[in-house]
């Protein structure tokens, strides 16, 4: 095993200490989530285990929903850049593993509080109380919603960013002279991504403090919405993980959907060198 899986890891086993220790403290004979089967525990395992499955399944078609974010990709670039394949020998550190985990780890709390503002989740899952049923609706909305969302949006995205897709300006197609542009695919969907997560966090941070003073919820429910997060991103450690460790076997998966779609497979080099 390589010494950068390590902190991934053993962070990953902590989401399992830390998911499976609630089980403890849930009420057997309270039906939490409606739609499932089962009362108090069962609901909750079911809970921790259908994102985990999510992820699991976006590792084996993931690949596929790369087919959907390249002809975007085209038609926001006008169809005027050529598509490459850059390689590179540098692998991504175990800490880069852990740290690109958080947006999408937030972008899932994010779904969460606006499902909770505005009453989407409220007859899905047990609520106790008016006030204090808001940081339940949060936290269940962010597990059984928030994480499957946030999972189908990024596992495209790293994968894009992992293959080395490019793309570079055909200065042909325009008649006019244009500087030279070349651009990660994945890197493109990357920024955004994050540039939106960033946004919406501030946004609905604000909304979702006023809307707990306005219900009276206690200060020790505060902590669902600023240490929840946390608990989140380490759903999306183990995302990153499987698919760091994998990542040449879905590579040859993407080659084959590049090939069908035209891209010049030939590893392409990118220098800046003076002109003679």
């Amino acid at each position: 095993m390589e010494k950068r899986f390590i902190g991934p890891i053993i962070l990953s086993l902590l989401l399992l200490v830390y998911a499976f220790s609630f089980i403890f403290f849930i009420s057997m004979d309270k039906d939490i989530i409606p739609f499932i089967p089962g009362t108090g525990a069962s609901d909750y395992i079911l809970a921790v285990i259908f994102p985990i499955g999510i992820m699991i399944i976006m590792y084996f078609v993931g690949h596929y929903f790369v087919k959907i974010f390249i002809p975007i990709h085209k038609a926001l670039k006008l169809n005027r850049y050529d598509y490459f394949i850059f390689k590179t020998e540098k692998k991504i550190r175990g800490l880069k593993l852990i740290i690109r985990s958080a947006y999408p780890g937030l972008l899932a709390i994010n779904i969460a509080m606006y499902i909770a503002l505005y009453g989407l989740f409220k007859n899905v899952v047990y609520v106790e109380g008016e006030g204090q049923g808001l940081p339940v609706a949060i936290e269940w909305s962010a597990i059984i919603i928030g994480i499957p969302l946030a999972t189908l949006i990024i596992t495209p995205i790293w994968m894009l960013e992992s293959s080395g897709l490019m793309c570079s300006i055909n200065q042909e197609k325009y008649k006019n002279p244009v500087s030279p542009d070349i651009e990660s695919v994945g890197r493109f969907y990357s920024t955004v991504f994050k540039g939106y997560v960033g946004i919406s966090t501030v946004v609905t941070y604000i909304l979702i403090l006023f809307a707990f003073a306005e219900a009276g919820v206690t200060l020790g429910n505060y902590f669902i919405i600023f240490i929840d997060p946390l608990a989140l991103i380490l759903f999306f450690v183990f995302l990153s993980l499987i698919l760091e460790v994998r990542v040449n076997n879905i590579n040859k998966r993407l080659t084959k959907i590049y090939e069908k779609m035209g891209i010049n497979l030939t590893p392409q080099e990118i220098k800046i060198v003076p002109k003679k």
